[in-house]
């Protein structure tokens, strides 16, 4: 192999290669106003819970380890089918769960809830989370002065 790179396992141990990949997401909760869009107009099926009205969904969610208004605790670690944030679903009067679907274990970096300014009623919910990668082999490499290589061994 032409441009393979050989890495120190000490080093790689205390943490050389090693970063972080930050995935934001963003839901749609609490739209009261109907959007109109050609003939046809849309309500939210979902609002945030209020702990003070949906008592039942409250004791729900304790058990399943978010706050107690549904969103995730920040630096809370979720893996592949943990809970990672609770809605009221207005249809079917219950509350609706949103799994974690990756496969790498996450940490919450920070969670947001944010309005619109036209729309007073319409909030937007928004989290960040923080999954550590460690290098392997086949990662590719590069100096600021373009040398690239291509992990190939971490020799001890």
């Amino acid at each position: 192999m032409e441009d393979a790179m050989i890495i120190n396992k000490g080093a790689y141990d205390r943490g050389f290669g090693h970063g972080c990949v930050y995935k934001s997401y963003i839901k749609e909760v609490n739209s009261d106003t109907a959007e109109t869009s050609g003939t046809s107009a849309t309500k939210s099926r979902y609002r945030l819970i209020n702990p003070l009205a949906d008592k039942k969904a409250v004791t729900e969610i304790g058990e399943k380890g978010l706050d107690q208004d549904g969103l995730p605790y920040i630096g809370q670690k979720v893996s592949h089918g943990d809970p990672e944030l609770a809605v009221f679903d207005k249809t079917l009067s219950k509350t609706k769960f949103t799994n974690f679907k990756d496969h790498e274990a996450a940490r919450v970096e920070n969670v947001r809830v944010f309005g619109d300014e036209r729309d007073p009623t319409s909030k937007s919910l928004g989290y960040t989370l923080r999954i550590p990668r460690n290098p392997v082999i086949g990662d590719k490499f590069s100096s600021r002065h373009g040398q690239k290589g291509v992990l190939s061994v971490i020799w001890p």
